[in-house]
């Protein structure tokens, strides 16, 4: 089969944002992640952490040194008030991926659910001015002892609202953001497309009213995961191809 300079070109350009339109991460199931999770079963019910929490061997806190604290606000679904969350989309993390705590009494939070899977970590947000509780409507950041290739957690509280996951690598640059609006109560699960274990820590930030966002079941793991067929990212190439080459006839 013999290609044109043209319909070469024209393929490799699409197999390139095809594979760009692919990102950084994949969602995988919760179960294809192999280890043991941090459950957070040590920690007491209610319990205000002021400071960097360990559990697990993984360092907790509300952002990195080089995120810069601000307050978002969001309308609170079927009432005439406002919702105030963290948010760190201004600045970002510097070289070493230092945690930060919040102010005290604004870090995070315990709470036990009561069920099989027991207690959860959440951030506490900024203080609204209707003196509603803000536990829940934090930001919570996590530093791994070493980097890894694929992480699951599990979202407890979450009603659908708007929900960023930020990956980073130890030198504070960014993998991906990865949008989980929409999500509700539920595992899952990410892995790095080329398996490479660099994600070193993330940070999660939502817009999510009620109750907040808590996060359980903490899993990371340097396994390989099995990753989606390559050849699919072939299609879109080779639909341009065989489309240049019906106009060449």
């Amino acid at each position: 089969m013999h290609f044109t300079t043209t319909a070469l070109s024209a393929l490799l350009l699409a197999l390139g944002v095809s594979a760009a339109q692919a990102g950084a991460t994949t969602e995988v199931g919760y179960a294809t992640l192999v280890g043991a999770p941090i459950t957070f079963s040590e920690l007491a019910d209610g319990a205000v952490i002021d400071g960097l929490l360990t559990s697990g061997g993984v360092q907790f806190g509300e952002r990195f040194d080089g995120q810069e604290l601000a307050v978002a606000k969001a309308p609170r679904p079927g009432a005439i008030a406002q919702d105030w969350f963290d948010d760190l989309s201004f600045g970002a993390p510097l070289a070493g991926l230092t945690l930060l705590p919040g102010a005290i009494g604004a870090n995070l939070g315990v709470y036990h659910y009561g069920d099989t899977d027991g207690a959860a970590i959440f951030g506490i947000g900024p203080q609204n001015s209707d003196g509603s509780d803000p536990s829940g409507f934090g930001a919570l950041s996590a530093r791994f002892a070493s980097p890894v290739s694929a992480l699951g957690f599990q979202l407890r509280d979450a009603d659908g609202g708007a929900i960023t996951l930020q990956l980073y690598r130890a030198d504070g640059s960014l993998i991906e953001t990865v949008d989980l609006s929409g999500r509700t109560d539920g595992r899952y699960a990410f892995a790095r497309n080329d398996g490479v274990a660099d994600i070193a820590g993330f940070s999660l930030t939502h817009r999510d009213s009620y109750y907040g966002v808590s996060l359980d079941n903490l899993l990371l793991t340097s396994a390989a995961v099995p990753e989606p067929a390559a050849g699919l990212l072939f299609i879109p190439g080779l639909l341009t191809l065989a489309a240049l080459r019906r106009r060449a006839r």
